[in-house]
Formats: structure tokens, C-alpha cells, sequence
């Protein structure tokens, strides 16, 4: 009795609030979105973001929105069979068990269409300069989105950009859906994800027209070399 006092002179009873059932479910945040965000760079890697410039052969000319939105579609409806799939297996393979089952898949849903846009919208203004800046935004958002040590334990600067990555509010989503909601955590986190659009939708659709000559220039000469 003296040896257990003296190895252990308090006790400390743990009372779990947001409980997961395992560590890797608690880990689980951050791989799910950074493969859908992997999932969507090979999107714009694998497909075409450049449209025809008519809808039909003989048909009307396309206007530039038309093309830029309609494009976009197919990354869309491909970006929700990706995370459709990749949540699903969560629950049904992994085994994580959600507080809020559609909760979850809802934000699986609006985090693929987020980093589909963001990502399509890069590659459709910069071309492969677009790929180059997704991949970057990749490598921050592994070590810089509080997925996998708290926001306090990092140094300052992914502190201070942490709040600018779409990764963030997207692993918050998700622990609030998988866990349980704090004061509305859930819905302001997807709030702010979506929030990404806005100037996404400014680039794709207003400051993007400036660059497309630009872009067919440098496509040319890339064809021009016969490397590419």
C-alpha cells in the first residue's frame, strides 16, 4: 500500500466529453481531406479544364462564364463520387462511427466541391504553374491545417496561415460531425470553407481573362517543343 502511494499519490479519473473510439479515428481527419484534395489535383491533372469554345458543333459560341461553370461540372459530379466513396468506406470499412452520420457525408460532400473549384480554378488561370501552386498548398496544408499536432504546438507562421487554408475548417468540420458539435462549431467551419469560393469565383470569372491569351501563348510554345 505505502509503494502504491508513494508510485501514485493522486488519482486522475478521465471523464471523455467528445470521445473517438480509437487514435487513428482522431487521425482519420486529416488523411480523409488531404486524399480528397489529392483526389482532386489528379482531376485536374488526368482531365482537360480547357472547353470547347461551342456547345455543339455549329452551335452558339460559348460565353467565357458559360465555360468556366460548365467545365466545372464534370470535376464536380466526379469530386462527389470521390468523397461518396471515401466517406462510406469510413464507416463501413474503417470502421469510425459518426455522432451525426449525414453531418459526416455532408462534409465529405461541400469540402470535395471546395478543393475541386479551388483546384480547377488555379489550373484554368495559371495552367501547369496552377498545378504547381495546388501541390504547394498541399505540403502546407499537411503540417499547417491542425490536423495532426494542435495550432499551439506549431510554430507562428502555420499559426498565422492555418485560418487561410481550406484544410482547417474542413478537418474541423469533420471532428465536429464525427465527434460532436460545440456551440455551432460544425456550421462555422463549413461556413468558412465555403467562404473559399468567393475569390475563386472572382479569378475564375473576372481577373482570369487578362491571363488567357497569356495562356494559350505558353501552351503553344509547350506544344512547339514536342517534350509535352
Amino acid at each position: 500500500v505505502l509503494a502504491t502511494a508513494i508510485a501514485q499519490p493522486s488519482g486522475l479519473e478521465r471523464i471523455p466529453v467528445y470521445p473517438v473510439v480509437s487514435f487513428g479515428a482522431g487521425m482519420a481527419a486529416l488523411y480523409t481531406v488531404l486524399s480528397l484534395w489529392v483526389g482532386a489535383l489528379l482531376l485536374a491533372v488526368t482531365l482537360r479544364v480547357d472547353p470547347p469554345r461551342r456547345a455543339i458543333d455549329g452551335g452558339p459560341q460559348l460565353k467565357l462564364h458559360e465555360q468556366f461553370l460548365g467545365r466545372y461540372m464534370i470535376f464536380a459530379l466526379m469530386g462527389l463520387a470521390q468523397s461518396t466513396l471515401v466517406f462510406l468506406g469510413n464507416i463501413l470499412l474503417v470502421g469510425l462511427d459518426p455522432v451525426h452520420p449525414f453531418l459526416f457525408m455532408l462534409v465529405g460532400w461541400t469540402t470535395s466541391l471546395v478543393f475541386t473549384f479551388i483546384i480547377y480554378t488555379l489550373v484554368v488561370s495559371f495552367s501547369d504553374a496552377g498545378k504547381a501552386l495546388a501541390v504547394f498548398l498541399l505540403v502546407i496544408q499537411v503540417a499547417g491545417a491542425g490536423g495532426a499536432y494542435p495550432l499551439s504546438l506549431l510554430p507562428a507562421w502555420f499559426q498565422n496561415a492555418s485560418p487561410f487554408l481550406p484544410a482547417t475548417h474542413a478537418i474541423d468540420a469533420f471532428r465536429a460531425a464525427l465527434a460532436g458539435i460545440y456551440h455551432a462549431d460544425y456550421w462555422i467551419s463549413l461556413g468558412w470553407l465555403l467562404a473559399f469560393l468567393i475569390p475563386m469565383l472572382l479569378l475564375g470569372l473576372v481577373l482570369r481573362k487578362p491571363l488567357i491569351g497569356f495562356n494559350e501563348k505558353m501552351e503553344g510554345m509547350l506544344q512547339s517543343t514536342k517534350l509535352m
